[in-house]
């Protein structure tokens, strides 16, 4: 069996102890001093630090010296407001589970979809063979919904044109201006309804969780069968879902007063 080490790719590890060189500098280095204090060869550094600066990771101060930008440290509070967000939300989550006896999921926007970071499936025997890293378009989910309708109209745009709008059931919406008057009825309610859109006899009620900057920063939702979860309810259990979301918000940092 092959190590662990017999799987490194040389360029990659000495780019990432490039970036940590940086990051731990006081000063910028030129490629000269890395070359010098690392012994990597100057054609190599040379070459990925052009790669690096092509990405945004590390730019220029003057014609010569390198540092990083902020580029990794906004990926790291991006992560850790992932994992913030799952840590906060389950003991909610389960609440909710045992509560409204439907299957809850937790989700947050990447690449232009709906990606469940979390899950709790309801106390009984309907089970949803949902995954963790599960991705769901925006325009036939009810988390999707959620986050769609709280980015910017260009980006939602762009979302649509590298994410058509296929028909999943005879319900999905495919019109992109149909799409957009339904969002405004997600803001306007603080909560979304996807009535068997995605898979005919499943229904879904989400609402948003925001963080202290009252950005979205994701989405939680209920699942059940058409039979368990009545259409008559839909706007008890999306006021009730709001409320839990909020609660999941402040301890996120957020407060309507500040917004």
């Amino acid at each position: 069996m092959k190590k662990k080490k017999d799987y490194n790719v040389p360029a990659l590890e000495k780019g990432l102890l490039i970036l940590e060189k940086l990051s731990k500098s006081e000063e910028p280095l030129r490629i000269t001093d890395i070359h010098e204090q690392m012994g990597i060869p100057k054609t190599s550094v040379f070459m990925m630090m052009s790669t690096l600066e092509t990405m945004g990771y590390v730019e220029k101060v003057d014609d010569s010296r390198y540092r990083v930008t902020m580029k990794l440290y906004n990926i790291g509070i991006e992560t850790k407001s992932k994992y913030d967000i799952r840590r906060v939300a389950r003991p909610f989550m389960e609440k909710i589970a045992q509560q409204l006896r439907f299957t809850v999921h937790l989700a947050t926007l990447s690449n232009g979809r709906a990606v469940y970071i979390e899950k709790v499936n309801g106390p009984t025997f309907v089970q949803f063979d949902t995954k963790i890293g599960q991705s769901m378009f925006i325009h036939s989910s009810a988390v999707g919904k959620v986050l769609a309708a709280y980015i910017d109209e260009k980006e939602l745009d762009e979302i649509l044109v590298n994410n058509p709008m296929v028909r999943a059931t005879e319900n999905t919406i495919t019109s992109p201006e149909l799409f957009k008057k339904f969002l405004g009825n997600v803001r306007e309610t603080g909560y979304a309804i996807e009535d068997e859109e995605g898979e005919i006899g499943v229904r879904c009620l989400g609402a948003p969780i925001f963080n202290d900057k009252g950005n979205v920063i994701a989405a939680l939702s209920i699942t059940g069968v058409r039979n368990d979860l009545h259409s008559i309810h839909f706007q008890e259990i999306g006021e009730f879902l709001k409320e839990q979301c909020r609660l999941i918000s402040e301890q996120m940092g957020f407060s309507e007063i500040t917004v």
